[in-house]
């Protein structure tokens, strides 16, 4: 009996300490995401604070240095249709890749790179792994529920479903030529905006800006569903199962497209959080000069 309460006391502290570590990651990516934007756009739109732009930070930052009048005209022309870009920002990337520009395969691969292999793609799962620790599956033995060993598993199983499923979107957007990047809607009726969300899961626009089947959509989610095949506890490395999981990875799709449309109204909160520097300073990368 005291050794089943206290593995389970045990299994809690882990997910509270994976939770807690991811939250701090997404906070902390969120803020990074803003002051990163910031002083790119100033770097690039000022000539003269292109030079100091790696000087500045989220607390202590100096003021531009005055630009002729020509070019105070120009950058005020600029600004609306800047402003009318509705393609959303996929966090911790430099923001060439979020314009309206075409992507090609090498800005595919740096996405594709950021979401695999950047500090948040190891952080991220940790929820996942938390959550399974509070919560394990009945059915689960042992080693999948209890101890260090157990949480290694679930966390493992979240980094390959995570680095199948970017891998495949990877791949297929660019063999079939897909834009990766989700643009929202110009309405501002809730009901259209969700109703953009829920179709861009089906259908999204390919790099020429047609709509096109998302491909990627299912091809992703198939990858996650079907890789823990190989490794899963018997009783869940069978097909039904991989179907399952291929499902959770659509409706996840889903919510990810809810987020991004209304990005504008929960980002803006979520880049004030204060969030005190925990995390190594190579979180976010630095733009380049």
């Amino acid at each position: 009996m005291k050794d089943c309460f206290a593995s389970k006391k045990l299994n809690q502290l882990f997910a509270t300490i994976a939770i807690t570590v991811a939250s701090l990651g997404i906070a902390k990516a969120a803020n990074s995401q803003s002051v990163l934007f910031t002083e790119t756009s100033i770097a690039s739109s000022n000539p003269i604070a292109k030079d100091t732009s790696s000087s500045l930070t989220a607390v202590d930052a100096l003021p531009d240095a005055p630009a002729p009048q020509n070019e105070m005209d120009t950058q005020d022309q600029e600004m609306p249709h800047q402003g009318q870009t509705k393609i959303n920002t996929i966090p911790l990337l430099p923001p060439k890749l979020v314009s309206g520009t075409m992507l090609t395969a090498h800005d595919k691969w740096e996405i594709y790179y950021h979401k695999t292999y950047s500090p948040a793609a190891v952080i991220y799962p940790l929820f996942g792994a938390g959550m399974k620790m509070a919560n394990p599956k009945k059915e689960y033995p042992r080693e999948w529920q209890d101890g260090m060993g157990a949480f290694g598993r679930n966390y493992g199983n979240e980094i390959a479903q995570r680095t199948a499923r970017s891998t495949a979107d990877f791949a297929t957007q660019v063999l079939f030529h897909e834009d990766p990047r989700y643009k929202r809607s110009e309405s501002k009726n809730p009901v259209v905006r969700i109703s953009h969300a829920l179709a861009w899961t089906v259908v999204d626009k390919s790099d020429s800006g047609h709509r096109m089947f998302a491909l990627s959509t299912f091809t992703s989610s198939a990858a996650g569903g079907f890789v823990g095949m190989a490794y899963l506890p018997d009783g869940y490395n069978d097909v039904t199962h991989a179907e399952q999981r291929m499902a959770i990875g659509i409706e996840g799709k889903v919510i990810s497209n809810l987020l991004s449309e209304f990005q504008p109204v929960w980002g803006p909160v979520a880049a004030k959080l204060r969030v005190p520097k925990l995390l190594p300073e190579w979180w976010a990368p630095k733009p380049k000069r």
